[in-house]
């Protein structure tokens, strides 16, 4: 209510008086722009994120398993009864790589812990001198470099015999607590 309302209300009688409203004045302009907000439709990113990314990223997965059972181990070259399927399976690749999406398989990388992989299990190998990934269960997907899936992998560890030194000194303190174990101590 206005100063004036108020004191036209001073005319009458307490009983018959309208008591000033409890609303802030600016209420009505308050509502209609929390309805516009309400009613407004999402930005383009925002649908991209909740509805097509999960979706982009199966497909991506499927591709990729797809492709790696029509190669030949350990090339990029399609198996013989697999290379016309191969250049259609191609084709879709090369549409997800343009349109923003990056499809990494881990296998054979050097595997640090800060990674953004998630390990499935530890394996020890014989004949690896650190930690590699043997094996990627699911690759890692980006679209227009963020992440919309986390790879999930197994590592594979050295056996502990085979695993090298960090530092000089550190082969002196690992043959000390080897011949300790052994019970042969030259002192």
């Amino acid at each position: 209510m206005s100063f004036f309302s108020v004191i036209r209300q001073l005319r009458f009688p307490r009983e018959f008086r309208i008591a000033p409203s409890p609303w802030p004045a600016n209420l009505e302009e308050l509502l209609l722009r929390l309805f516009d907000e309400m009613t407004r439709s999402k930005p383009q990113e925002q649908i991209w994120d909740q509805q097509l990314l999960p979706f982009l990223a199966d497909i991506g997965t499927g591709l990729w398993r797809l492709r790696h059972k029509m190669v030949k181990p350990g090339t990029n070259q399609p198996l013989v009864e697999m290379q016309r399927p191969f250049r259609h399976l191609e084709s879709v690749w090369d549409a997800l790589i343009q349109a923003g999406v990056d499809i990494q398989d881990h296998t054979d990388k050097p595997f640090d812990p800060g990674m953004s992989l998630k390990v499935i299990s530890y394996q020890p190998m014989p004949g690896l001198g650190r930690e590699r990934v043997i094996e990627t269960i699911k690759p890692t997907i980006y679209f227009k470099g963020k992440m919309i899936q986390m790879g999930e992998v197994i590592v594979g560890r050295p056996q502990k015999d085979e695993r090298p030194p960090a530092h000089p000194d550190q082969r002196e303190i690992r043959e000390t607590k080897e011949e300790e174990a052994n019970g042969t101590n030259n002192d």
